[in-house]
């Protein structure tokens, strides 16, 4: 039997999908209905879930995105285009750690480049093989987690909607144009960038995390649970 992961603030998968294909056997969490969802999914407050020490104690590992709107770069420049207005957005790490911690399992928390992780490890698209954008982001963990012998490279990537790089590269964000391409074209693209995500719409690839950097740190976490026996 495959050890048990749990995904919390999992969204459309793209984490779920690295852990997966790491080993485990995903059951994801969030509070808004997932559809595409690809694999068992329940409709709740993640929060709530931590607090719930019987559910909880069926999984190996519990990993985490909290909601990254209090910290992603996007917040600038919304502020900027939008006369100052983004809304309110609450911090919930900090309230994700802290009852992480308390349920003893290993954990992964991933978030945006800025967010008060601890001691977080940081990862790019050009660390991996077959992704065509840099995707920077944060993992903190309760275990010992290790970089890709690969270093971080640039990417010739054209800004967000100025089409695709001579590398291949392309910028992954938000809901307008993008030059050369057709809206279905965008989104096969944009798929094809990550790493092959083909079950996500276009508004849930422009917040994916690339599966390959969770099957990279979930190999990392079996390898942890199988040595602690």
């Amino acid at each position: 039997m495959k050890p048990k992961l749990l995904d919390l603030y999992c969204k459309a998968g793209g984490c779920s999908a690295g852990y997966a294909r790491a080993g485990f056997e995903v059951v994801g969490v969030d509070i808004n209905p997932q559809p595409n969802y690809p694999y068992e999914f329940i409709q709740a407050d993640a929060l709530e879930i931590l607090k719930d020490k019987e559910f909880v104690s069926q999984f190996a590992v519990i990993a985490a995105s909290p909601p990254c709107q209090a910290h992603s770069k996007a917040k600038s420049l919304s502020l900027a285009r939008n006369g100052g207005q983004y809304g309110e957005h609450k911090d919930l790490i900090p309230e994700t750690r802290e009852l992480l911690i308390a349920t003893g399992k290993p954990y992964i928390i991933e978030n945006v480049a800025g967010a008060p992780l601890i001691n977080p490890l940081k990862l790019y698209g050009s660390q991996f093989k077959n992704l065509y954008t840099q995707r920077e982001r944060w993992f903190e963990s309760n275990i010992p987690l290790v970089a890709p012998e690969q270093p971080k490279v640039s990417m010739k990537t054209p800004a967000a909607g100025n089409g695709i790089g001579e590398d291949g590269s392309i910028s992954i964000c938000g809901s307008g144009g993008v030059r050369g391409l057709n809206a279905k074209q965008i989104r096969l693209y944009w798929g094809f960038a990550l790493g092959g995500i083909d079950w996500m719409t276009r508004a849930e690839l422009a917040e994916a995390i690339p599966p390959a950097y969770t099957e990279f740190l979930g190999k990392q976490a079996l390898n942890f649970i199988k040595r602690r026996g």
